[in-house]
Order: C-alpha cells, then structure tokens, then sequence
C-alpha cells in the first residue's frame, strides 16, 4: 500500500487513546490503554504524557489510573454546539420522552460505536445505566442502524469494514442484522430493534443526516416493552422522530 504522507500517525494514536476512556469505562491504566489499542506500552506512555501536559488526559482517582480532562468535554461540546444541535435537540426531545413515557437520544459514530450527545428521558419502571457520553454498539443498537442506514454507501463500506475486522465470527449475524434494519428503514423511514439490544427493551431510530449525507447521526426512542409498544413505536413514536429528524437535519453543516 502507499505511503499516505498527509497522514500523521502520532496525532491518529493519540485519537485513538482518547477513545478509549468512555462512560463504561472512566479511569484506565496505560497497560490497559496499551491492550485496547494493540501498541506498546512504551509508547503509550509517552502519548499519555503528551495527552496529560495539553489538558486532554488528567490522572484519575485510582493510582496508576488516568481520565478524560475538560479538554475533552470542550472539544466534544465544541462539535456538537457548532452544529446548533445540543442546545436545540433537547426541548423537542424531552417532550418526545415525556408524551410516550420513553427516552431519546441523539448519538454521534466513534469507529465502531455511537457516542450519545444528547439524552432526555421521562420517569419509566426500566431505565437502561445511558447518559450523555455512554456509547453503543454500532453493530447492534438501533442507534448504529439507523446511522448506517442513512450515511453514503462509500461511508457505509467503511464503517462495515471495521465492524467485520473487529466482530470477526459475530460479523455474519451482525451484517444481516444491519442488512434487514437498513431495507426496512428504505419502506417506512425509520428501524426497530426489538429486544435485540436489551430483552426487556424496544425501540426505533432514524438518521439525522445533513444534505449529501456525508455527516450523520442518528435519534432513537425506546423503553421498557410495556411501555414502548411495537404499536406506539410503529405509529406515534416514529413519525415524532423522523419528524425532529427532519429539523435536526437541516442543522448539520452541509458537504
């Protein structure tokens, strides 16, 4: 393969260090960074390093440990509030979750998982452990299909790629999976994912995906089965979301 000569390796490892700390997994040691990224620890420490003298990484509460700065929070809250989306998403969605009894959620790709960006939830009997900044699977999460369902075929390639390296002998389950959610979002705009992601949970998503669909995320709705009824999810609960998806849309910085 050529040599990319724009690409700049040190600054892509030192991404890829940062991904590593998410809301499941707060507080990690260089030996474990070192494990999720498949480079020596020699070398991670000294990312490390850099990371902690530019306010990115700050050492954690556990000896050995470190986490997310407020660098982050003000790069991570600097992307989205540049597309106007997290002041504006969270009143529409709020009253989404209030109407049906659900939650929403507004999620962004990270490599092989979505970031949610913005949550509003109302009070339920189940309540899955996700906040603002909690990550899914994109393989698996009718977050991750609706994302996949509405990028480009060229970015969809890209992204599918990775999951099938990373997923190995899951991919086949996974793909079809994918497969299914992106033909059934072509008919009715939206895909479900009934308790496939938790047993006792349901629920749909729709792309937020801006003119030329080169960026994109995605909104989802769901809760406890009793509650978010394959009924209520068909009917109502879609057409708020793929309406707030429409807003959402025109927010996103064109290509």
């Amino acid at each position: 393969m050529k040599e990319d000569r724009d690409f700049v390796t040190a600054l892509a490892r030192g991404i890829q260090v940062l991904q590593c700390f998410t809301a499941e997994h707060p507080e990690l040691g260089t030996t474990q960074i070192a494990a999720r990224v498949g480079l020596p620890q020699s070398t991670v420490w000294r990312l490390c390093y850099t990371l902690q003298q530019v306010g990115l990484l700050v050492p954690g509460r556990e000896a050995d440990k470190l986490r997310a700065g407020p660098g982050v929070l003000t790069l991570g809250q600097g992307s989205v509030a540049s597309a106007g989306i997290a002041d504006l998403a969270y009143r529409p969605m709020k009253e989404i979750a209030d109407r049906f009894g659900v939650a929403v959620s507004l999620a962004a790709p990270s490599r092989l998982e979505m970031v949610v960006v913005v949550r509003a939830e109302a009070p339920t009997i189940l309540r899955l452990a996700l906040n603002v900044g909690s990550t899914l699977s994109m393989a698996n999460s009718a977050l991750g299909w609706a994302y996949l369902a509405g990028v480009t075929p060229e970015e969809r390639r890209r992204a599918t790629t990775r999951l099938s390296k990373a997923l190995g002998e899951a991919w086949p389950e996974a793909e079809r999976n994918i497969e299914e959610a992106r033909e059934h979002y072509a008919k009715h705009g939206y895909v479900v994912n009934l308790r496939h992601f938790h047993p006792d949970v349901n629920a749909i998503g729709v792309p937020v995906a801006a003119p030329g669909r080169r960026m994109a995320m995605a909104l989802n709705s769901g809760g406890a089965v009793s509650v978010a009824t394959v009924e209520k999810l068909r009917g109502p609960i879609a057409d708020a979301l793929k309406a707030l998806a429409a807003q959402l849309s025109a927010l996103l910085p064109p290509d």
